[in-house]
């Protein structure tokens, strides 16, 4: 009987225990649940439409002095809609002085509503949660800094090792990555660093085991800590916890260089990297990182897809945990280096970086243009066709998008096919009947900034759809860089592809309007000319890559938006 008596009371405690563990369960938000899911994805892109929820995770939506003479970095949040319906959003910042705010807004159907941080939050360090109603958003940022303006997206992924292969800390650069903590519990990271000094890993005793308190983002100046190197490559492991890193490279002018570049830093390793590059000459100084975070040596081979020329092909090892630099420069009186590409100035190239023996790297360029008013070739572009914008959204606050397109002065009477081609709901409607969508001319771009620098992370994974958000912005340069992978020998049996259709790019708006249709040559490299910043849709029927650069005259120089799959 006694036993009768206790085993009721014994069950009572193992009852409340369960409910406490299902009720904890029950109340953790999707970004929480998703960063407890050991199967997440690690490829950045926007939830489908039939999604319940979107999350995204901004590192850094705003950033006081953290060097003398670097000044304050400020923040637009671009919340992108991409479905036919209002989406509503939550905005929550979170300060480490100024605690948690949130703001809130309803982002009209196929626009972008723009949050300027600065009029909520003005903290040492400013991260962001973004959270929204449906699937279909795309969070991105604008920064802005008295050294220049940079585009980065946000990521729709938390993970524990990211990947930061530009950096310099000399004494005219600021190299500063910031970690992302958005959940309830403390994060332990690791960060060691390869530089051009030191062979293998180089482990700093204050950066291993650094606690990143929960809801809170915190950053590193890296010239703390790896003093006076040119290249710098970082790695960043959670040990606990799951987080999101942001990488700022910044130059102060005082030895002649001159910018400020933002982006989010790599999440996952390949071994197939493509670049999409602006061009060179000899105002512009172009240089590729190969990061190899992993235990064995890489062997890797770098290749060039230039228009109109033939490419410049090198291969090379790189250890364990070690970083190499490749220069791309236009050919000379002198014997090339080891360590460089040769490409004509003035004309568009893509950079192939392929693995050779299995083993994964990481892939970024570094573009800095000198004092020169043009750095490329200045060729003439027709004039653009009127604007096509948006309805602006009834939050006063938000500002719609808009969307300008150049075209060249080329016939009409092939687009049709390419269009209705692609339109199969799922990308850029055929508007055939449009005059003004034609099939482009393989024009290189117009650099007019006399000054700027640009991060430019490689594209790992090719994908056959891709959005590319940039802000309007009147007078200045804007253009896409198209790049597919260099065509695989064909197999015994088989005949190389030779196809003319499945060259083709749809670039079309957020209302799925097609406005050109961007023929790629055989060299696998093609410059579109934009009027502005804009926001597009980028469609094919083959994987590509592609990134979207501005230029502007004055001082804020280069930046570069990188594309969100979807």
């Amino acid at each position: 009987m006694r036993i009768l008596r206790w085993l009721p009371r014994l069950l009572i405690p193992l009852a409340v225990a369960a409910a406490l563990l299902v009720d904890a369960r029950v109340d953790r938000t999707p970004a929480e649940a998703a960063a407890l899911n050991d199967e997440v994805p690690t490829q950045i892109e926007v939830p489908a439409p039939s999604a319940l929820t979107s999350s995204w995770f901004c590192p850094v939506v705003g950033m006081r002095v953290i060097s003398p003479g670097f000044g304050e970095i400020t923040t637009e949040l671009l919340l992108t809609n991409m479905t036919g319906t209002s989406v509503s959003v939550s905005v929550e910042l979170r300060g480490r002085t100024t605690g948690r705010q949130f703001v809130t807004a309803d982002v009209a159907p196929l626009s972008t509503g723009v949050v300027n941080i600065a009029d909520y939050a003005r903290d040492e360090i400013v991260g962001a949660l973004v959270e929204a109603s449906s699937g279909g958003l795309a969070v991105t940022r604008r920064f802005s800094s008295p050294l220049g303006i940079d585009e980065a997206r946000c990521s729709s992924v938390l993970a524990a090792n990211w990947y930061v292969p530009v950096g310099d800390t000399q004494a005219d650069a600021l190299g500063v990555i910031a970690i992302m903590n958005p959940l309830p519990r403390d994060a332990i990271v690791d960060i060691t660093f390869a530089t051009e000094a030191e062979f293998g890993p180089f482990v700093v005793p204050e950066l291993t085991g650094v606690v990143i308190p929960a809801w809170s983002s915190v950053a590193f100046d890296l010239g703390q800590h790896a003093r006076r190197r040119d290249v710098v490559a970082a790695s960043v492991q959670a040990r606990t916890g799951r987080i999101a890193a942001d990488s700022f490279a910044i130059y102060d002018g005082s030895v002649g260089r001159r910018g400020f570049a933002a982006e989010l830093a790599s999440v996952s390793l390949s071994e197939t990297w493509l670049v999409p590059a602006a061009g060179i000459d000899g105002e512009t100084q172009l240089s590729v990182r190969v990061f190899n975070p992993t235990d064995e040596v890489a062997q890797v081979v770098a290749e060039l897809a230039v228009a109109g020329a033939e490419s410049d092909r090198v291969a090379f090892a790189i250890a364990a945990h070690d970083v190499l630099e490749l220069t791309v420069e236009p050919p000379s009186d002198r014997a090339p280096g080891l360590d460089s590409l040769l490409a004509p100035a003035g004309v568009p190239l893509g950079i192939s970086v392929t693995g050779q023996n299995d083993v994964p790297f990481v892939v970024w360029a570094e573009t800095l243009v000198g004092s020169a008013a043009n750095p490329l070739t200045d060729i003439p572009v027709a004039s653009a066709p009127a604007e096509d914008t948006t309805e602006p959204a009834d939050d006063p606050s938000l500002t719609p998008s808009v969307t300008v397109v150049a075209q060249p002065d080329v016939s009409p009477d092939t687009s049709s096919e390419a269009a209705s081609a692609l339109s199969d709901g799922s990308g850029p409607q055929d508007n055939s009947d449009d005059p003004e969508i034609a099939v482009a001319e393989v024009l290189p771009p117009v650099l007019a900034a006399r000054s700027g620098l640009a991060s430019v992370p490689g594209i790992g994974v090719e994908r056959e759809r891709w959005l590319v958000v940039a802000p309007a912005e009147p007078g200045v340069e804007t253009f896409l860089t198209i790049v597919r992978a260099p065509p695989q020998p064909a197999g015994e049996g088989e005949s190389p592809d030779e196809g003319e259709g499945d060259r083709r790019v749809v670039i079309g708006t957020l209302h799925r309007e097609t406005v050109a249709v961007v023929d790629v040559p055989a060299s696998g490299v093609v410059t579109h000319r934009l009027t502005s910043g804009t926001t597009r849709i980028v469609v094919s029927d083959v994987p590509f890559a592609v990134l979207l650069w501005q230029s502007r005259s004055g001082g804020a120089g280069l930046s570069v938006a990188h594309p969100v799959g979807w």
